[in-house]
């Protein structure tokens, strides 16, 4: 039988991470006195690739559609990296023998 393994909590950390970004760089957008951090948000769509291809394809006709499709699916996206990752540790630690830090 299996134990069941506490989830880490830096786990949450990039979408968190990714959530912020997209609020600063849409904050960019919407405030006239924060308008540089609207460059932010080129960044975000560089680094989400894979979910952003769907974003370029979208943004010509419904940019607040795949602002949103960023900004939800983007985040996702960081999650479940973030699952496979802490996933491939523990399959790592359990194959060396050593147990998690709870």
């Amino acid at each position: 039988m299996r134990m069941t393994e506490k989830r880490s909590r830096w786990v949450y950390l990039l979408p968190a991470t990714h959530l912020c970004a997209c609020l600063i760089s849409l904050s960019g957008s919407l405030v006239p006195q924060l308008q540089i951090l609207g460059i932010v948000w080129v960044f975000i769509v560089l680094i989400d690739l894979p979910v952003s291809a769907i974003f370029y394809a979208l943004a010509w006709n419904h940019g607040v559609i795949a602002g949103i499709w960023v900004i939800v699916v983007g985040t996702w996206w960081w999650y479940f990296l973030g699952r496979k990752v802490e996933r491939l540790i523990n399959k790592i630690r359990s194959r060396t023998g050593l147990v998690p830090t709870v």
